[in-house]
Parts: C-alpha cells; sequence; structure tokens
C-alpha cells in the first residue's frame, strides 16, 4: 500500500513537475511574447517619435515656405503697382505722342501743299521758259540759216566781183 501511495505520489509528483514544466514554457512564452510587445511598443514609440520630429520639421519648414511666399506676394503686389503706375505713364505717352503725330501730320500736310503749289508754280515757270527757249532756239535757227544764205550770197558776189577784177586786169 505504501508502495501504491508512493507510486500515486510519484505520479503526481511527476504530474505536477509536468504541469511546473508547462507553466515555465508558459511564462517563458509569456515573458517572450511581452518583450516582443514591449519592443514592438518602443520601436512604436521611436517610429512616433521620429514621425513627430519630422513634422514639427515639415512645419517649421512649411511655415518658412509660408513667409518666403508672402515676402514675394509682398513683392509681386509692389511690383504690380509699379507696373500700373509704368502703364498709366506708358498711356499718357502713346496719347501725348499721337496728339504729336496728329500736329506733325497736319503741318506735313499744310507744308506739302504749299510746296505742291510751289512746285506747280515753278513748273509753270519751266513751261513758260521752256517755250520762250525753243522760239529763241529756233529763232537763232533760222537767223542762222539767213546768215549762211546771206554767206553764200556774199561769197557768189565776191566770186563775181573777183570774176569782174580779173576780166578786167
Amino acid at each position: 500500500m505504501e508502495l501504491l501511495k508512493l507510486s500515486k505520489f510519484k505520479l503526481q509528483l511527476q504530474s505536477m513537475i509536468g504541469e511546473v514544466r508547462d507553466l515555465r514554457e508558459r511564462e517563458r512564452s509569456v515573458t517572450d511574447h511581452l518583450n516582443l510587445i514591449n519592443q514592438k511598443q518602443k520601436q512604436t514609440e521611436e517610429e512616433c517619435s521620429r514621425k513627430v520630429l519630422e513634422l514639427e520639421s515639415e512645419l517649421a519648414s512649411s511655415r518658412e515656405t509660408q513667409e518666403a511666399l508672402e515676402r514675394k506676394v509682398s513683392y509681386l503686389q509692389n511690383d504690380y503697382s509699379l507696373l500700373e503706375n509704368k502703364q498709366n505713364e506708358l498711356k499718357n505717352t502713346i496719347q501725348n505722342l499721337l496728339q504729336s503725330r496728329e500736329s506733325f501730320l497736319n503741318a506735313y500736310q499744310e507744308s506739302f501743299s504749299e510746296m505742291r503749289c510751289s512746285v506747280e508754280a515753278r513748273d509753270r515757270k519751266i513751261a513758260i521758259l521752256h517755250q520762250k527757249i525753243t522760239s529763241h532756239l529756233a529763232l537763232f535757227d533760222s537767223i542762222e540759216k539767213e546768215a549762211s544764205a546771206i554767206k553764200n550770197v556774199i561769197q557768189e558776189v565776191q566770186g563775181l566781183v573777183d570774176q569782174k577784177e580779173d576780166w578786167l586786169d
């Protein structure tokens, strides 16, 4: 009986040892699992910290970019204002140039009209002078022909006179 008790006790002891081993195995598994979860949590915290730093850096960069863009907008507004002023000045200048052009064209047309009248009067004078020169040239030609005819007559008379003198001599 004692042997039976001892055997029973041995079986219970072996069963308890198996349970202790199972419990230790489970404890080790749970500890490993907890360690793994802790590592993952640390990694997640580190990742979150990195992301927070990145986002803070991005936010700072975004603010700098926004400030730079606001400065550029301010510069562009100033440039736009200057360009509007220049545009108004150019419009005034163009208007003045158009008025000057109109005045010049009017003066040019008046001058051209006067010059055309002057050229027409000169052309009439030239035509009259041309007619006078043509008539004088015609007159000179007729005088030259008459002079040539008279010269021929004088030569003939001289020839006759010379013949008569030769006869008389």
